[in-house]
């Protein structure tokens, strides 16, 4: 009876490749339908969101009294209101501590009303009566008194006749000179679209009739301003069904449990969804590209690239008139910004330490926490800047009209050295590579995270970075190659050994 020939079998390494080479194949396919599916929405969605900030990228300027040669709306306060005859180019400004009950009388003048201050109405009623007057309502950005107001805004059913007003506060004004005066309120059009800009009377020496003469003529110059004041008055719910599509497949990639739940949490309830969806999709780009073997070039514009997708996607989904006129914001933002951080440092450096932790490891501990409140203590919607940043920013704000994000010119580097070393970089100072390189990530997020921000500004900003970062990455990329050849070198070069500190 003739034998049955028997298969070799393959030997245990060859079938270890096999495996190895099929899963990065199904990995680099997930990939590109991730990606595709982000450049679908991008292109739908970017053009669209252009043309909206370029409606109401504009801003209006209301002034306390006349200046020569600047068209602008008249500031008028409820005491003075029996002195004007023509209201025509009136906005009038009203306290509600103490006019709330001439309310309904000045509501009735159908002028644009900006309110501050604390009324006896219950936030539902005082809401219900501006709804029933139509009332074209303003609030003032960073109003110390002006979140009864915010609330009141928020309660109303018609939200579309809402705008927003940046003004510099008359205890503001000895910090500034007119130039840095005329780059903030430049910077509130350009980067937040506000709607009017406030200048007030300053209390001190300042040349009031200068600083809105340079506004104006600033403005003017880069199309920026508005004879009327103008807010968003309609979104497209189109949009946010994209963002959940690519939110959903990006998810997908690294857990098809988590991406069902989250999609639905994301369309029903925004705002847990927005925030859960920013983190989630921040840990599956991080998870799915560190297991690609790219090269450090295209690894770079890989993470780029998706970081930017799921930032349009968030930006695509707050293009309802609460989010464009301000009323709602991107809940969670300083939490979306440490969650990937924080988690890729603390497993990082529970794998570093040995037994018995060392000076360096405390070192190391010491420098990321100072590292993360200075972090913390910047980002936000409201955050702590120094004075010396701050004329940096106006510096580069005015040399290049959108300034990159700083941590981002960091945090490239590091990402590259990730990359370089195929995420599988050891000792001390891995935890820190790791957790400032995804800095990238949630750095471009967060920018397209404010609703109010034309895209352009968002997109401007992060090719910046992506610029200026790849640039300094290359260049330490090429010295790493020259001076170290392996990831065991780095690790000796630059994390001390648990051995020695026990000698």
């Amino acid at each position: 009876m003739a034998e049955v020939p028997v298969r070799p079998k393959k030997p245990r390494r060859r079938r270890r490749n096999e495996k190895q080479k099929n899963v990065i194949s199904l990995g680099n396919g997930i990939v590109i339908v991730v990606f595709v599916v982000g450049l679908l929405m991008s292109l739908l969605y970017i053009p669209w969101r252009v043309s909206l900030d370029s409606k109401y990228n504009r801003a209006a300027l209301v002034t306390e009294k006349k200046v020569d040669g600047v068209p602008s709306k008249q500031l008028i306060y409820v005491d003075n209101l029996t002195e004007i005859s023509e209201l025509g180019s009136a906005v009038v400004f009203m306290d509600l501590r103490d006019d709330w009950n001439r309310l309904e009388e000045i509501l009735d003048l159908q002028v644009p009303v900006i309110l501050t201050g604390v009324s006896p109405y219950p936030v539902s009623e005082l809401a219900s009566i501006l709804d029933s007057h139509c009332a074209y309502t303003g609030y003032m950005e960073f109003d110390e008194r002006g979140q009864y107001v915010l609330d009141v805004l928020k309660a109303r059913d018609n939200k579309s006749l809402v705008f927003r007003v940046h003004n510099l506060k008359k205890k503001e004004y000895p910090n500034y000179d007119i130039d840095r005066a005329v780059t903030r309120y430049i910077r509130s059009v350009r980067e937040r679209s506000v709607d009017a800009l406030l200048f007030l009377t300053p209390p001190v020496d300042f040349d009031y009739d200068e600083l809105v003469h340079k506004t104006y003529e600033e403005l003017y110059e880069q199309d920026l301003i508005s004879d009327e004041i103008t807010s968003p008055r309609a979104g497209s719910s189109r949009f946010k069904l994209l963002s959940a599509l690519f939110i959903f497949v990006l998810i997908l990639s690294v857990s098809p449990l988590g991406a069902a739940g989250i999609t639905v949490v994301f369309l029903l309830f925004p705002t847990i969804g927005l925030p859960l969806a920013a983190i989630a999709g921040e840990f599956a780009i991080y998870r799915r590209l560190s297991s690609l073997d790219t090269g450090v070039f295209r690894g770079l514009l890989l993470f780029f690239s998706l970081s930017v997708f799921l930032g349009i996607s968030i930006n695509a989904s707050m293009v309802g008139v609460e989010f464009q006129n301000g009323l709602e914001l991107f809940r969670g933002v300083k939490v979306s910004l440490v969650a990937l951080p924080g988690w890729l440092f603390v497993t990082g450096f529970m794998k570093s330490v040995s037994r018995k932790i060392s000076k360096g490891d405390l070192l190391v501990f010491v420098f990321a926490g100072i590292a993360a409140g200075y972090y913390i203590l910047r980002s936000g919607n409201f955050s702590f800047v120094l004075d010396s940043e701050r004329m940096v920013r106006d510096y580069l704000d005015n040399l290049l009209l959108v300034r990159p994000r700083f941590k981002e010119l960091l945090a490239y580097p590091l990402l590259a050295i990730l990359i370089h070393f195929s995420f599988n970089i050891k000792g001390k100072l891995a935890p820190v590579i790791a957790s400032g390189g995804s800095l990238v990530i949630v750095s471009i997020v967060n920018t397209f995270c404010h609703a109010t921000v034309p895209l352009w500004t968002g997109l401007l900003r992060s090719l910046y970075g992506l610029l200026f970062g790849t640039v300094v990455s290359m260049i330490l990329i090429t010295f790493v190659k020259k001076y170290n050849t392996s990831s065991k070198d780095v690790e000796v070069l630059l994390n001390e050994s648990d051995e020695d500190e026990s000698n």
